[in-house]
């Protein structure tokens, strides 16, 4: 097994020489999240400098969108691959850990997510979550609504220094978080610590420079109670805007700060953000969203 981290603007500013030097072989590093209750877009505030250090550094490296339901998740899928750009070292990552629905309904929506996700970058998704979360969630009412996710490599979240205890549909994991509370070298902070399942090579070879159709090629998302996802030929994303919310970055925080989209090469001063663009509540919400990302090509 080989040792690597997660990180995210709660690390701060990360020395990646010095993470390098202490062994670290790959990082995921948190990229967006849209914060519960509201519509506007986080951006994580080291998200740039962090691809930036692990990549020149030699690290494999990877990016990570906090999944919520609140929000499209197919304007998750396309939010979250614009914010990031190219992957191109480790497969993109959802962030899996809270929700507003269950079962067959929640399963639908993170279905869609990495569907689009995959269709936007030609990678196959990691899918990482804890055994809490995913007994809870994702398989409540049946067990089968989520034989799907076998075909996607599993991050595990499971503290404790046992052998992490099996996570169905998966026969096993490929990524295991075993700690929140790690110090090494380059982070002042504590930070994630996670192993991955094989040797430098297995890594290679399975997520960078394989056709990363891990295991197999699922069927596209369908369910009879709901109507599938007309797709949009005519839409086509225009640049975020800097936008200004109250929100200090994950879902267990306990309280807010200001914090700010900032645009993918473009550092944004606090005398110089904007207020976002209000919600409108008797506006329909697919109006809302096409008007706050998406720029119409051609009108049907």
């Amino acid at each position: 097994m080989i040792p690597g981290i997660d990180v995210s603007h709660w690390q701060r500013e990360i020395d990646w020489s010095e993470v390098k030097r202490s062994g670290v072989k790959f990082a995921f590093i948190k990229a967006t999240e849209f914060p519960d209750k509201r519509t506007a877009l986080f951006v994580d505030d080291e998200l740039r400098k962090n691809i930036s250090g692990a990549s020149s550094n030699g690290i494999f490296w990877s990016a990570y969108h906090f999944f919520r339901t609140h929000i499209d998740p197919v304007i998750q899928a396309k939010v979250f691959c614009e914010t990031v750009g190219d992957f191109t070292s480790l497969p993109p990552v959802l962030d899996l850990e809270v929700a507003g629905s269950k079962g067959e309904r929640l399963n639908y929506k993170v279905r869609q997510f990495l569907d689009e996700t995959e269709k936007i970058t030609n990678k196959r998704p990691i899918v990482y979550s804890s055994g809490g979360f995913w007994r809870s969630y994702m398989t409540y009412e049946k067990k089968s609504h989520a034989d799907w996710a076998r075909a996607y490599p599993l991050w595990l979240a499971q503290y404790t220094t046992l052998w992490p205890t099996p996570l169905y549909p998966w026969a096993g994991w490929e990524f295991w978080q075993y700690t929140d509370k790690g110090k090494i070298p380059g982070v002042v902070t504590h930070v994630d610590l996670n192993w991955f399942n094989g040797s430098v090579e297995d890594l290679e070879r399975k997520f960078v420079k394989g056709d990363n159709s891990y295991p197999a090629k699922v069927e596209p998302v369908q369910n009879a109670k709901q109507e599938p996802i007309a797709e949009d030929i005519g839409a086509k994303f225009t640049q975020i805007e800097d936008a200004q919310t109250f929100f200090k970055g994950d879902f267990q925080d306990p309280y807010s700060q200001q914090r700010t989209i900032q645009p993918q090469d473009e550092m944004v001063s606090r005398n110089t953000r904007k207020s976002t663009q209000k919600f409108d509540p008797h506006q329909k919400e697919e109006d809302w969203i096409r008007t706050y990302f998406l720029q119409k090509t051609a009108i049907n």
